[in-house]
This record gives structure tokens, C-alpha cells and sequence, in this order.
């Protein structure tokens, strides 16, 4: 999907390769059924509407290629994107993401492809924070009391909730910064579990876009039923 989409400088990383364990051994989360297709699918449409599909790149395990190559020909446009395999941890997968970007693209969103309910408000919030200021990123205010503990699970210390966010995607960038973030970590040894992570360990800053709608990350079978119920909410 190309033409007149608002945000034509703008790359899309969908990030597919986690194992998912933890949601089953036999089977992946990334295609049980939701709203008639796919969960990753489902994912891809908000972004499709405003991020030209060539300009997407889809980061899946090295095993399951093809399944994500069929599974987009029924998606508008999903011939354009690009199915990469990834490694194995999240920052390598990204970088491998990265680089298979056109060069069309000077500002690069991330996204779990496990987050299917990701509202157009917060990616174009993101998108805008990014343009401004280098980056925006997704991320909720912490309500519950967070301890910190030792390997015990003894408490050592609580912090100040007021201070807490807790981080989701789109995790919107300029591809050089991320580019040059990712690079930096890998040569250290370092795998960060978002790129905020990598970016602010450049010392650079990192803006954060509170998101205001349910935007959860399926991880276990209670979240995709969770999902399921906000779609049918009309979320």
C-alpha cells in the first residue's frame, strides 16, 4: 500500500520472532484467531492505514517464514512487506528488522506484533513526539505499588509510583539513532528488551506518550481472552 499515506518517511518493524512459550509449545499466539484472522493481522491493520506496507518489515522465527508469507496474501498490500527472519533475542531481531528497511524510511516505529489492539491515537502521538523531539514512546502509568526485591523475594526497597511508567510499543525513533543504538549494544555485548533501552543508554533522550487505551501485549492464554472480550467491547 503506497500513494498518499500520511506518514511516507516513516518505517514500520514489527517485531514477530519471540518463541511464545509461554503461551504454548504447540502452538503460536501470534495466529490464533481474532476478529476472523489472524492476531498478528489484526496488529498490522492499524498501522497499514497510515504506514505504506512497503515499507514494513516483518521480523519472524528463521522456522516459520512461509507460514507469515501465506498468512499475509490475504492481508491488503501484505505482498509489499517485507518477512525477515530475526535472531535470538529482541535487539538482534530488530536491528536484522532495520536493516531491511527501504531507505525511504528516516523514522522507524517498533511494534509487537503480540499487541493487537494498538489504537491509531497513541502511534500517531508517538509518531508526532518523534518528529519533535527524536522519540515517542508508548508507555502506561504504573497504578499498583511496585516493590524491588532481592532473590529471596524480600523487599529491599519501593519506589515512588508517581515515577513509574511501564513501557509498551509503538516505540517510535529516527532510524539513525536507533540504528546507531542497536549497533552500540550488540558490539557491547548488551540486549536491551526495548528500544528505549538502547537509545537512552546513548544518553539521548526518550519522550514517553502515555497510553490512554487498552493496548495489552499477549504473552499467556488469559490475554488473548482478555483481548478477545475488549474487541467485543468494542475496543
Amino acid at each position: 500500500m503506497t500513494g498518499t499515506l500520511p506518514f511516507a518517511d516513516v518505517g514500520l518493524v514489527v517485531a514477530a520472532a519471540g518463541s511464545g512459550s509461554r503461551y504454548s509449545p504447540e502452538r503460536s499466539k501470534l495466529f490464533e484467531p481474532l476478529g476472523g484472522e489472524p492476531l498478528f493481522l489484526r496488529c498490522l491493520r492499524t498501522f497499514a492505514s497510515v504506514i505504506r506496507t512497503d515499507l514494513t518489515v516483518l521480523v519472524v522465527s528463521p522456522a516459520g517464514q512461509e507460514r507469515f508469507r501465506q498468512a499475509l496474501q490475504a492481508f491488503p498490500g501484505g505482498a509489499q512487506i517485507t518477512v525477515v527472519p530475526g535472531a535470538d533475542s529482541r535487539a538482534e531481531s530488530v536491528r536484522c528488522g532495520l536493516a531491511a528497511l527501504p531507505g525511504a524510511a528516516t523514522l522507524v516505529a517498533v511494534q509487537d506484533a503480540a499487541r493487537p489492539l494498538t489504537s491509531l491515537d497513541v502511534l500517531c502521538r508517538c509518531l508526532a513526539a518523534a518528529r519533535l523531539g527524536g522519540s515517542g514512546v508508548a508507555a502506561r502509568r504504573v497504578t499498583d505499588t511496585i516493590k524491588v526485591a532481592d532473590a529471596a523475594g524480600r523487599v529491599i526497597a519501593t519506589p515512588d509510583r508517581a515515577t513509574l511508567w511501564a513501557a509498551e510499543t509503538p516505540q517510535v525513533f529516527r532510524r539513525t539513532d536507533l540504528e546507531r543504538a542497536y549497533s552500540a549494544a550488540l558490539c557491547a555485548g548488551r540486549y536491551p528488551t526495548d528500544e528505549a533501552a538502547a537509545i537512552a543508554a546513548l544518553g539521548l533522550p526518550v519522550q514517553l506518550v502515555e497510553s490512554l487505551l487498552p493496548n495489552p501485549k499477549v504473552t499467556h492464554p488469559n490475554d488473548a481472552a482478555l483481548v478477545r472480550f475488549l474487541l467485543e467491547q468494542g475496543a
